[in-house]
């Protein structure tokens, strides 16, 4: 593949990944909230703000995966155990940052 087309390539791959990881993430925290409101542990807000930053932090982990690994043009197994790596790691310090809220409440009862 040509530097031109990997150029152009490269920012479509990234959006579409992060738009996939976002709807994933918020597809995984309804699930988990859900159960959460009907028990009586989280509110109905609790859980949108839940899943709301589960799909931003989802979405941007997912988006820096690729752009890192496909910036650095690495391929194959190896490219793919490098975005889970970048992936992961942002998404650990989004969540130290932003995420633990309704986790910790949940904890505590």
């Amino acid at each position: 593949m040509s530097v031109v087309a990997s150029r152009t390539l490269l920012p479509a791959a990234v959006s579409a990944s992060g738009t996939v990881g976002a709807v994933v993430g918020a597809t995984v925290a309804a699930a988990r909230d859900i159960k959460r409101v009907n028990d009586g542990t989280m509110t109905k807000s609790e859980a949108a703000t839940d899943i709301g930053l589960e799909a931003v932090g989802t979405g941007l982990s997912t988006a820096a995966g690729v752009a890192v690994v496909g910036a650095a043009g690495i391929g194959g197994l190896l490219g793919l155990a490098g975005i889970v790596g970048v992936a992961a790691g942002t998404k650990y310090l989004w969540n130290r940052t932003f995420g633990g809220r309704a986790a910790s409440k949940t904890a505590e009862s």
